[in-house]
């Protein structure tokens, strides 16, 4: 990672960036706008921070999953200069990155095809991250079940996977936060829990890691949120606000699945989160018109900061 001048920039203190005092932001990722259905990239990232600062974002997430796909920023050769250029135009709109989502890679999932690849592809997301000042990178734990593995066996895997990747993120004066996963069936599937989670974090035993709390997911996966939020406690450093019903990661934005977000608000404030509300909701604009996504992006703002109302108060 030496080749790309991201430290130059990026050296100040972890324990200096991450303020203790941070007070809870509305925020989105970048795929809330740039699907049409299953067509990425219509529109574009630059596009999505204007229409969303329009709608009152001024905090985002960049999504490194949906841009390293074939035809997109990030999967291309001129990728490095593609992220300094957009720094610069969320920085003349004065919009920040309080998070971003790596490439998601699992080197041993047996569908990958090509590993070099996808190494790169997420080397690229973890040298952009620093790029755009990102505060906490969303990273998916080592997760996918394997009969013949323990819960010790996947704990290692994940500490020999992502020791490298906290050494890059803390260069750069940022942490990774992993996220929950989901568990569809009785398969156990590693890191969908708190207890999971909490005993991950504390294994790596590091400053700049934490959990991604993705709301979703855990609506899917486990019987009481508010228990598995109170596990990990101030390991909390950033969410996924999704909604769904209980039967499929929908996406949906609060309210309209069957999440109890009054609920959660409250449990978040009693575990003292000082992190941001950050959207991950691409399936509930995707099938709708782009004519219609700014009065849809309006709407999801101001459920937001409807909830993070409820949050101070």
């Amino acid at each position: 990672m030496d080749a790309y001048p991201v430290s130059a920039v990026r050296y100040a203190s972890f324990f200096v960036k991450i303020k203790e005092d941070s007070i809870m932001r509305l925020s989105t990722s970048t795929n809330l706008l740039d699907r049409v259905y299953f067509d990425f990239g219509v529109i574009s990232p630059e596009s999505c921070l204007e229409q969303g600062l329009e709608a009152g974002f001024k905090v985002f997430d960049f999504n490194f999953c949906d841009q390293g796909r074939p035809g997109r920023p990030i999967a291309q050769d001129d990728w490095y200069e593609y992220i300094v250029n957009f720094k610069k135009f969320a920085d003349e709109l004065g919009v920040t990155f309080s998070q971003t989502h790596l490439h998601m890679y699992d080197p041993k999932d047996p569908s990958v095809t090509d590993h070099a690849w996808e190494q790169e592809l997420l080397h690229r997301s973890i040298v952009c991250s620093g790029v755009l000042g990102a505060e906490w990178a969303v990273a998916h734990p080592l997760h996918q079940h394997r009969p013949d593995y323990s819960r010790q066996q996947y704990v290692q895997a994940n500490l020999d996977f992502f020791g490298p990747i906290l050494d890059e993120a803390q260069k750069m004066g940022y942490g990774i936060s992993l996220e929950n996963m989901v568990q569809w069936d009785e398969n156990y599937v590693f890191a969908c829990n708190g207890e999971d989670l909490a005993e991950l974090v504390d294994a790596l035993n590091r400053p700049n890691v934490g959990v991604c709390w993705d709301f979703g997911h855990a609506n899917l996966s486990v019987r009481d949120q508010a228990a598995e939020l109170r596990k990990i406690g101030s390991r909390l450093k950033s969410t996924h606000i999704a909604d769904n019903h209980g039967l499929a990661d929908e996406h949906l934005a609060p309210f309209y699945g069957h999440v109890d977000w009054h609920h959660m608000m409250r449990v978040l404030k009693e575990i003292n989160y000082k992190g941001d509300f950050t959207y991950e909701i691409q399936a509930f604009s995707s099938p709708l018109p782009v004519e219609l996504r700014r009065t849809m992006t309006a709407h999801v703002a101001d459920i937001g900061n409807y909830l993070i109302r409820c949050f101070k108060e």
